[in-house]
C-alpha cells in the first residue's frame, strides 16, 4: 500500500517520511523516498541535503534493514529565484558561474554510493535520483540538462534499481 507523508517508527524515533510503500499486515515499509531541493544558496545548501539524506537513510534502515530507500534531489539552476520566506526578501546575493556551482552540486550526489544489500551501510540510499531544472519562482519551472542514461543518479536508472531491488527483496521465491 502506498502512502505520502506517514510518520515511519524506529525503536527510538518517529519520522515522516514522503512516500512509502508497505506491506499493510505488518506495517514495516518496504520501499521509502524522500525529496529534497536545493533551490538557493547551493554551497551550504547541498550540504545539508547530503546530510538530510544520511539521516533519512538510518532512519529507514533502522526501521527495516531490507527498506528500499531511495532519495530525489531537486537542483535549481535560476539565478533569479528568490526565497519566499520574509527573513530572505530582497537580499541581494552574490553573483557567481551557475553553470559551475550546479556541475558541483550533482557531482556530490554522484558520488554517494549505492547500497545494494541490506547489510551494507544503513546511511547509503539504494537509488538516488537528480533533477535539474530552472525555476525563478514567476514562471513555469523547465528541465535542465538531462543525465545520461548511464547515470547512476538519473531518474530511470532510479526506478529501474528500486524495481529491481524490490523484485529481489520482497517478491515471492519460486
Amino acid at each position: 500500500m502506498a502512502i505520502q507523508n506517514p510518520g515511519v517508527r524506529t525503536k527510538v524515533a518517529e519520522r515522516s517520511i514522503d512516500l512509502v510503500l508497505r506491506e499493510t499486515a505488518a506495517k514495516l515499509v518496504c520501499v521509502a523516498v524522500e525529496h529534497k531541493t536545493i533551490m538557493t544558496a547551493h554551497g551550504k545548501a547541498r550540504k545539508n541535503r547530503y546530510g538530510d539524506i544520511i539521516a533519512y537513510c538510518n532512519h529507514m534502515h533502522n526501521h527495516r534493514k531490507e527498506c528500499i530507500a531511495g532519495a530525489i534531489v531537486v537542483v535549481n539552476t535560476s539565478p533569479l529565484y528568490e526565497n519566499p520566506d520574509s527573513f530572505a526578501k530582497g537580499l541581494s546575493r552574490p553573483r557567481f558561474k551557475m553553470g559551475k556551482v550546479v556541475a558541483d552540486t550533482v557531482r556530490i550526489f554522484a558520488q554517494i554510493p549505492l547500497r545494494e544489500l541490506p547489510d551494507e551501510p544503513n546511511d547509503q540510499p539504494e537509488a538516488l535520483a537528480v533533477i535539474v531544472m530552472n525555476y525563478d519562482g514567476a514562471n513555469p519551472a523547465r528541465l535542465e540538462g538531462h543525465l545520461p542514461e548511464q547515470n547512476q543518479i538519473c531518474y530511470e536508472t532510479f526506478i529501474a534499481r528500486i524495481t529491481r531491488l524490490y523484485a529481489e527483496r520482497f517478491s515471492p521465491r519460486q
